[in-house]
C-alpha cells in the first residue's frame, strides 16, 4: 500500500480531527494550550529520552548528517535574513523572525510523530532536532533581539547565554540526557524503560490533534496582505533548505536510506509554530510569521507526501 495511505493520511487526518474539534467547539484554545504543554514538557521528552537512552553514541554518519543540514540551515538562514533586509526593508530584529521563520520546521508537532512510525528514521530526525535546537534556535533568538538589549553585555555572558538558551528546551535537555545514558554505558530497567515508552507513544497522536486545534482556534492570518514574504520564507524553507542540505548530504557520503529520507522529511516540515511563540514574544514580525505557518502547512500536505513516496 502506498506510503502516502499508510502514513500521511493517518497524519493529517489526526490533525483534521483536531481542526473540526475546534470548529464544532468542542475543544477550545485553552484546551489546545494544556495538549501542548503536556506534548512539549513530558510527551516528547520522555520519547526523546527513551530513544537516545537505548541507542549506540554518536557515529561518524550521525556526525556528517549534523554537519550537512547544519551548514545549509545557516546558509539558508543568512540568505533569509539578507532578502528580509534588501528586498522588504526590514529592520534588523525584524529581518532576524523572517530569517528564523524561514528555517525553523515544524519537526516536534509534524515531523517527529512521523518519523517515530518509520523504520529507522527516528534515531537520524532526533540528531537533526539537536542541530536545530542548538544552532537555529540560538541564532534565531540572537539576530531577533533588539540591540539595545546586548549593549554593554561582556561578550563571554553572551556567548555563554548562547549556548545555555537551547539547553531549557525540554527536548533539547531530555535527547542530550538520553545521548549522554547511552554514552556511560546505562540501561534504564524494564519497567521504567515502559514507563518513557508509554508516555512517549502518547505524545505524536496529542501533537497532531492538537496542530489542528491551533489552527481552528486561533485568528485567521492576513495571508493575502503578507503573501510576498510568505511565499519567499516557503521558497527557502521547503525548496532550498532540502536542496542544499541534500547536496552537502551527498557530497559528505551520508548514503544510508533512512538518515536520507529523516532528512527529506526534516527539512520540508512547514515553519513551526515555535517561530510564531518567538514572534509573538519579541513583538516582531506576527502576522507576516503567523501567515507563513499558514501557507507552508498547507504545502506540506504535498511536500510530505511526496518524501513519503520517495523514501518510505
Amino acid at each position: 500500500m502506498s506510503p502516502v495511505i499508510t502514513v500521511a493520511f493517518p497524519v493529517f487526518a489526526v490533525i483534521a480531527a483536531g481542526l473540526v474539534a475546534g470548529r464544532l467547539k468542542l475543544a477550545s484554545a485553552e484546551d489546545s494550550a494544556a495538549l501542548n504543554r503536556f506534548v512539549f514538557r513530558f510527551g516528547f521528552p520522555a520519547a526523546l529520552f527513551g530513544l537516545m537512552s537505548g541507542a549506540s553514541g554518536l557515529t561518524g554518519l550521525d556526525a556528517r548528517l549534523a554537519l550537512a543540514y547544519g551548514v545549509s540551515a545557516l546558509t539558508i538562514i543568512t540568505a533569509a535574513y539578507v532578502v528580509g533586509r534588501k528586498i522588504f526593508a526590514l529592520d534588523p530584529p525584524t529581518a532576524g523572525a523572517h530569517a528564523f521563520a524561514s528555517v525553523i520546521g515544524n519537526a516536534v508537532f509534524l515531523g517527529l510523530p512521523i518519523a517515530m512510525g518509520i523504520a529507522g528514521w527516528a534515531r537520524p530526525f532526533v540528531t537533526l532536532m539537536l542541530v536545530e535546537g542548538i544552532l537555529v534556535i540560538g541564532v534565531g533568538a540572537a539576530l531577533m533581539s533588539p540591540r539595545d538589549e546586548s549593549a554593554g553585555v561582556p561578550i563571554l555572558r553572551r556567548l555563554s547565554g548562547f549556548a545555555v538558551r537551547p539547553l531549557k528546551n525540554p527536548l533539547v535537555a531530555a535527547a542530550l540526557a538520553g545521548f549522554l545514558f547511552a554514552t556511560l554505558g546505562l540501561a534504564l530497567p524494564g519497567p521504567v524503560r515502559a514507563f518513557f515508552d508509554l508516555i512517549g507513544r502518547a505524545a505524536g497522536p496529542v501533537a497532531l490533534f492538537s496542530l489542528g486545534l491551533f489552527f481552528a482556534t486561533h485568528q485567521q492570518p492576513p495571508v493575502g496582505a503578507t503573501l510576498g514574504k510568505s511565499l519567499s520564507i516557503a521558497a527557502l524553507k521547503m525548496l532550498l533548505l532540502p536542496a542544499l542540505a541534500f547536496t552537502l548530504a551527498t557530497l559528505l557520503n551520508v548514503g544510508d536510506a533512512a538518515y536520507r529520507g529523516a532528512l527529506a522529511l526534516f527539512t520540508v516540515t512547514p515553519t513551526a509554530v515555535g517561530a510564531f511563540v518567538m514572534a509573538s514574544q519579541y513583538g516582531r514580525y506576527v502576522d507576516e510569521t503567523a501567515a507563513a505557518i499558514a501557507v507552508t502547512t498547507a504545502l506540506s500536505v504535498l511536500s510530505i507526501s511526496a518524501v513519503l513516496i520517495a523514501f518510505a
